[in-house]
C-alpha cells in the first residue's frame, strides 16, 4: 500500500475540508495509506463521527504550526511543525509523497532544504493543470510560482520533466510544448526567451510547437506551456479570477428578470457544463517537479473538492513512479 503524508495544519479553511476529502478518497481507492501530520487533538476532533476506516491512516502529532502568513525561515524556527515533519517523512522514505496547503514560502523552503532537487535541476517548478476549451483536456503549465526568475536552461528542464509526466501518466505519445511569450515570432521576448526558443527547437526529446501567447493558454493548442515562475503565477491567477468572475456575471445576467430565468432553465445543463469545465477546484494543486521525491502543493483555501483532486494527482504520481523516470531523462544530459 502506498503511503502519503498530509500536512494538516496552516491552511485557510482548517482541517475539515481535508477530512471530508479523505472520507471520499479512501472509499474510492484502496491502495493508499495516509500519515496525518499535525495537532493530534485537533485532527481527532475533525475525524470525530466521520467513520473513516482507522486502518487507512495514522496520526503523527506535532507541537508547532507554520501559519499561512509566515515565511521560509519558519522551517528552521519551527522544527516540530507539521510541514517540516511531513517533509522529513518523505526525505527519510517513510512515505512516498508529501502534500500541503500551507504557506507557499515555507513549503518551498522545506522542499529545498529537506527533500532536495534532482541532480541537474537548479530550480524546481510548480506544475498545475489548466482546463482548456476541449472537454476533459487540460494543459500543463510550469513554472507558476516556485521561482521569481528563470533562465533558458531552466525552461528546457521544465519542458523535459513535463514531457516525461505527459508520456508516463497522461499517455500522450508525443506531447507538444509551447513557450509563453508576447508573440508567436521567434524574435519576440527577452533574451532568455530567444535563447530558450533555440534550445527547445534544437532538442530532439522535446516536441516544440513554438511561442504561445497568453490568450491561447486555454485554447488547447499545446499540451505543455513553459514560462518563468513570476509570469506563470500572474497568468494562472488571472485565469482563475477571470473564470470565477465570468460565471458570476453570467449568473447575474441570467437571473436579472423572470423571462431570463425561464429561458435559463432550459440551458442549465449547458451552463453547468461550462462551470464544471473551468472550475479550478478540479485542478487546485500543483506538482513540484524537479525534486528527488513526489511533493504536491494545493491552494490554502482548498475545499473538499479541491483536496480530492489533489490527492488523486498525488496518487497518480506515486503509483507511476514518475520521479525516477524524470531523473533518468535528465541524466541523459539533453
Amino acid at each position: 500500500m502506498h503511503k502519503i503524508a498530509i500536512d494538516m495544519m496552516g491552511t485557510d479553511l482548517g482541517i475539515a475540508p481535508i477530512i471530508d476529502a479523505l472520507k471520499v478518497f479512501v472509499k474510492k481507492y484502496s491502495d493508499v495509506f495516509f500519515v496525518l501530520v499535525g495537532d493530534k487533538a485537533a485532527i481527532k476532533e475533525g475525524l470525530n463521527n466521520k467513520k473513516i476506516d482507522p486502518s487507512r491512516y495514522e496520526i503523527l502529532h506535532t507541537s508547532e504550526v507554520i501559519a499561512m502568513t509566515e515565511g521560509m525561515m519558519e522551517v528552521r524556527r519551527k522544527p516540530d511543525s507539521s510541514m517540516v515533519r511531513s517533509a522529513e517523512l518523505l526525505a527519510n522514505d517513510k512515505v512516498e509523497a508529501f502534500v500541503s496547503g500551507g504557506s507557499t514560502a515555507a513549503y518551498l523552503s522545506a522542499c529545498h532544504f529537506i527533500i532536495g532537487e534532482l541532480e541537474g535541476i537548479n530550480r524546481p517548478a510548480f506544475m498545475p493543470f489548466i482546463p482548456t476549451i476541449k472537454k476533459g483536456k487540460s494543459v500543463m503549465m510550469l513554472d507558476v510560482g516556485a521561482n521569481l526568475e528563470n533562465n533558458a536552461r531552466d525552461l528546457v528542464n521544465f519542458a523535459l520533466m513535463a514531457t516525461v509526466y505527459a508520456k508516463v501518466i497522461m499517455n500522450l505519445n508525443n506531447p507538444t510544448v509551447g513557450l509563453l511569450n508576447i508573440g508567436h515570432e521567434e524574435s519576440k521576448g527577452k533574451d532568455y526567451h530567444k535563447e530558450a526558443y533555440k534550445m527547445l527547437q534544437g532538442n530532439n526529446n522535446i516536441n516544440f510547437y513554438g511561442n504561445i501567447e497568453p490568450r491561447d493558454i486555454t485554447s488547447n493548442i499545446v499540451d505543455i506551456i513553459v514560462t518563468d515562475g513570476f509570469t506563470g503565477n500572474v497568468a494562472l491567477k488571472t485565469l482563475e479570477g477571470m473564470a470565477k468572475n465570468l460565471m458570476a456575471v453570467l449568473k447575474q445576467e441570467l437571473t436579472k428578470n423572470i423571462f431570463r430565468k425561464l429561458k435559463a432553465l432550459s440551458l442549465r445543463k449547458a451552463f453547468r457544463g461550462v462551470r464544471e469545465t473551468f472550475d479550478y477546484r478540479n485542478n487546485a494543486s500543483a506538482l513540484m517537479l524537479g525534486l528527488k521525491k513526489v511533493a504536491v502543493k494545493t491552494h490554502g483555501s482548498s475545499d473538499a473538492k479541491s483536496w480530492i483532486s489533489t490527492l488523486e494527482m498525488t496518487r497518480k504520481a506515486v503509483i507511476n513512479d514518475f520521479v525516477k523516470k524524470i531523473e533518468a531523462e535528465i541524466k541523459k544530459g539533453v
